[in-house]
């Protein structure tokens, strides 16, 4: 129990800020993960500009190699300072709706 109520929170976050190509719209952009978790990802982009319901794939970089999953924007989390590059950005929670990503999560963070 939080001091405001029930945490939101059941799953173990892993924070870690790497390069993501987001595809949205028909558009490529890349952005910034803030944190991972085995339902979603946490993405950040200066000119990123999300609608909570829709649809992405993201394509990760992970051992010199690509990995893409498909998800749905959740919520617009607002502002988020990006260490990597200095600057405030737009912050988007995403889910997955790939069930392989929990098992890939967990063999990037182990």
């Amino acid at each position: 129990m939080t001091i405001y109520g029930k945490s939101k929170r059941n799953s173990t976050r892993f924070k870690r800020e790497l390069r993501v190509d987001l595809k949205a719209g028909g558009q490529t952009v890349q952005v910034y993960s803030i944190d991972y978790s085995v339902v979603g990802i946490k993405v950040a982009g200066t000119t990123l500009d999300l609608t909570p319901g829709e649809r992405v794939e993201l394509v990760i970089e992970k051992d010199g190699g690509k990995v893409t999953f498909y998800g749905r924007v959740e919520r617009n989390d607002g502002a988020h300072h990006i260490n990597r590059i200095g600057r405030e950005a737009n912050a988007f929670f995403i889910k997955i709706l790939d069930e392989k990503f929990p098992d890939f999560v967990k063999a990037m963070f182990s």
